[in-house]
This record gives structure tokens, C-alpha cells and sequence, in this order.
């Protein structure tokens, strides 16, 4: 089975039985891992292997799709890669607009992705979906841009008036889909807008600028898979320094957003409210 993996210069390959970690720093029923070694096990989807940011090894559980195993290698093993190459992976999806570099973050289910899609539908530039790698380019924050896909949910494909018709859906009791976009270039974008969403049961979206040692802790809690961190305890430092650098060079908000909003509702309100103000001060 040919795989598709986000990182090309990554060694992927199906293996009868995958390795070991050795000597993990942390393990729990999921996961066991070191600085170096990382691996998984997915019930009904397969296990997963990653060593050094260079390698990853699956072997496939019987019934296991394409979509459901590609899921988890661009997912988790491929956050397990980007911290073995202490590459800070965050847990959002970007879009260009106005200028900016926009990063969407929150909880699942608070709308990151779909947004993301309802942005790029009316001018925006997909940049990532879920998973973003930061690096900080002589005290710049950037955004490098891989991805080359989306997973949208049943009913946000209906809200956008987006067809299901070839799409594929990404595990078998799943309503979520790919809809695949233009492939990652490799490019690169200062990252300049950090928007943190939430769900809340006002009948209105509720907007407060992060400001001050605040924005530290916010980006923090946004670090994919933080948990990796109990097992790789050297890219805590690392790590610490890049969030510094991207809190003094973004602006923050988090948004609340009502729990009837459509897309397109809340879409307006961050375009008029943050976006198009944050681009006119720049």
C-alpha cells in the first residue's frame, strides 16, 4: 500500500511488525516514546514507528483503510517527527488574507478547519490543516506550508455548498471527508495572527485581545501533542524560546463563537472585527 506522507524526505515504509522504543521516558495505552523514538498502536487501523525525524515504519490492522491509516501518519506521527526534529508543531490551521499569515486554533470541534476552508473559498490562500509547523527565521515567526489536504465534516461541506461526490471519507464511522487542495509547496509565511476559538452559548461572538505574559501560556496550550514533551524533555527549552518570539511578534485574539453561527456568520465577524483592522495596521 503507497501511503501518502506530508514530509517527502521521510523514509516510509509497510513492515510486518514495526519496532520498539527501547527505553521510553513516557508510555501510556496509546503511545511510548524517548527524544529519539516514537510508537503507536490504533486499534482496527495499525501500528507506527518513527525514529530521528527520519523514518517511519506502519504495518496496516486487517480491514484498515488508506484514509484511516493516512490519518494517523499525518497526524500524530507526523507531530511524533516534527518534535524529534524540534521543528514546534501547532496544534491550528492557516490561511492567507489581507496580507496576513492567519493561524486558527482552539479545541476540536471549535471550527479551525472549516473555517480555514470558508476563508480560502472567498479570497483566501490555504496554507495548513491542522497540524502547522513554525519556525523562527531571524526573530520571525514562520508558517511552512506542506499540506494538501482538509478534513471537513458532513455538515460543513453542506454549509459551504461544497459536494461530497469523490471525495473519501476518512474512517468507516466517521462523516468527516479529505477535500484535497492544491499541493504544499514548501512555502514559507510570516505568521502574524494567532486566533484562539472557543464554544460558548451566547447569542453573540465574543472577542478579547490576548495581551502581555498571557500570550506565552495561550500559544503554549497550542503546541501539538504536548504530551510527546514527558518523553522528550530537550525541546522543552527550545521550545520556550520559539513561543517567546512568536508572542512578541503576533497579534492574539480568542473568539467565542455562539453555537448556532453559521460559517459564513462567523467568517464576516472575524474578517470585519480582527482581520481587516489587524491589516491596516500593519
Amino acid at each position: 500500500m503507497n501511503l501518502r506522507f506530508i514530509l517527502p524526505d521521510v523514509t516510509l515504509r509497510q513492515v510486518a511488525q514495526v519496532r520498539s522504543v527501547e527505553a521510553p521516558l513516557y508510555a501510556n495505552r496509546l503511545w511510548q516514546m524517548n527524544q529519539h523514538e516514537f510508537a503507536m498502536q490504533v486499534e482496527e487501523v495499525g501500528s507506527f514507528y518513527a525514529r530521528d525525524g527520519k523514518e517511519v515504519e506502519y504495518s496496516r490492522a486487517s480491514g484498515a483503510t488508506r484514509e484511516s491509516l493516512e490519518l494517523y501518519l499525518n497526524g500524530s506521527v507526523y507531530g511524533a517527527i516534527l518534535h524529534q526534529r524540534q521543528v514546534l508543531p501547532m496544534h491550528g490551521s492557516c490561511f492567507l488574507e489581507q496580507g496576513l499569515g492567519v493561524m486558527l486554533c482552539g479545541e476540536s470541534g471549535a471550527g479551525k478547519s472549516s473555517l480555514t476552508m470558508a476563508f480560502c473559498l472567498t479570497g483566501g490562500e490555504f496554507l495548513t490543516d491542522d497540524v502547522t509547523p513554525v519556525t523562527i527565521e531571524d526573530g520571525v515567526p514562520v508558517i511552512n506550508a506542506l499540506s494538501d489536504r482538509i478534513k471537513l465534516w458532513d455538515h460543513t461541506l453542506n454549509q459551504l455548498d461544497i459536494s461530497k461526490t469523490g471525495l473519501k471519507r476518512i474512517g468507516k464511522r466517521t462523516d468527516k471527508f479529505y477535500l484535497e487542495k492544491e499541493a504544499g509547496s514548501g512555502g514559507r509565511y510570516s505568521l502574524r495572527l494567532v486566533i484562539n476559538l472557543a464554544v460558548g452559548e451566547a447569542s453573540l461572538p465574543e472577542l478579547e485581545e490576548v495581551v502581555g505574559v498571557a500570550r506565552v501560556a495561550a500559544l503554549r496550550n497550542e503546541v501539538y501533542r504536548w504530551e510527546y514533551l514527558h518523553g522528550m524533555p530537550e525541546n522543552e527549552t527550545q521550545y520556550f524560546a520559539d513561543l517567546v518570539s512568536i508572542a512578541k511578534s503576533v497579534k492574539m485574539f480568542e473568539v467565542i463563537r455562539p453555537v448556532g453561527i453559521s460559517i459564513k456568520e462567523l467568517v464576516k465577524y472575524i474578517r470585519e472585527e480582527i482581520i481587516s483592522k489587524v491589516s491596516r495596521e500593519e
